[in-house]
């Protein structure tokens, strides 16, 4: 294998501001190339990024996502955006000039559409994607990596995070809670509601009735006036709460977490509570390989290898891996995201 390495992600999706519209994921490509870029620029490869986004120095891919969708006849929208990732391809000449913009040895994505996957597995690219695990109560974030190449898929397998911790985890966490007063009063049968759930009104109100009490956690992002907290008023007897997720979860009395497909759900099944999914998860994670006719294997949630110079040298030259430069730290996934999705609440040792 040769050695250059472009860093992407979902160079297609906008997002609103104030004076028109920016990239929605400039920051998460800067994030992947921090880590990424980093390491395999240690392990000899030559890495530049591709994305939709002014700030890049010379040597870097630029993506024109404006004049992207004037080629499709589009405005630049989230509409737009939604539309686009679900067409099952694009116009000939568009999907070439895309795989010749991300022509490499390897492609190292953050969390790309499987419209852009498609792209570059029909040409022939190697690809690892990056993807966020849902489990985030652990010592630190975990990642979960997909790619379509059977020998990097065997190498993701070797540094497989055992979910077994996660289990471990949720039961100090229960042990934790034991200590901890109650939120609010809570009665054994209590169904906890996350999130934007308006288009599914029959089920949640199905859930109320077969439960002895609901508790509803809005999404940190959703408006007061929106059609689900709307909707969930109108049933009545729901209480609102903000109380920390974990907590919630870690409590007896909730039995039952109903979502469309938020990552607490993945995470209260840890916490041994029952779940309803409304919609599939985002992503698939697991451990089959990329499908011997083309595609993507399942994405396999990582240890911390992958963030080190000598898993990316062992991908260049084959190599065995050497012992990791960085020491571990807990919570540098965390700090690199500067989000903590709730965790540092539950963690400190007062809470």
């Amino acid at each position: 294998m040769s050695s250059r390495l472009i860093v992407t992600g979902d160079v297609f999706r906008p997002f609103r501001r104030a004076n028109g519209w920016e990239s929605a994921t400039w920051k998460n490509i800067r994030w992947l190339d921090g880590i990424v870029g980093t390491a395999a620029r240690l392990a000899g490869w030559e890495v530049s990024t591709v994305a939709w986004d002014e700030g890049l120095p010379d040597g870097h891919g630029f993506f024109d996502t404006p004049a992207f969708y004037d080629l499709l006849g589009l405005p630049v929208s989230i509409e737009s955006w939604a539309q686009v990732i679900t067409r099952p391809s694009l116009p000939a000449e568009i999907e070439a000039a895309i795989a010749t913009l991300l022509d490499a040895d390897l492609v190292v994505g953050s969390e790309m559409p499987d419209h852009l996957l498609r792209i570059l597995d029909a040409a022939g690219t190697a690809v690892v994607d990056v993807v966020a695990h849902p489990v985030r109560f652990l010592d630190d974030l975990v990642m979960a990596l997909r790619t379509n190449r059977a020998d990097i898929h065997a190498r993701l397998l070797r540094h497989a995070f055992d979910l077994d911790a996660a289990v471990m985890q949720a039961g100090w966490i229960r042990s934790k809670v034991a200590w901890m007063a109650p939120p609010l009063p809570l009665v054994p049968g209590t169904a906890l509601v996350l999130g934007q759930v308006a288009d599914h009104a029959d089920t949640i109100r199905d859930l109320a009735l077969a439960s002895a009490m609901v508790l509803f956690k809005p999404h940190p992002y959703d408006r007061p006036d929106s059609a689900t907290q709307r909707m969930m008023r109108g049933l009545g007897a729901v209480r609102w709460t903000d109380t920390n997720l974990y907590h919630l979860l870690a409590r007896p009395e909730i039995e039952t977490v109903c979502a469309i497909n938020s990552s607490g759900l993945d995470e209260a099944e840890f916490f041994g509570k029952r779940v309803i999914r409304l919609a599939p998860p985002l992503h698939v994670h697991g451990d089959a390989p990329p499908p011997a006719a083309g595609g993507f294997g399942e994405a396999v949630p990582q240890d911390d290898a992958w963030c080190d110079p000598s898993f990316w040298r062992a991908l260049r030259t084959g190599d065995d891996e050497d012992r990791p430069l960085l020491a571990p730290r807990a919570n540098r996934l965390r700090r690199s995201l500067n989000a903590d999705w709730g965790f540092c609440a539950i963690d400190r040792i007062l809470a």
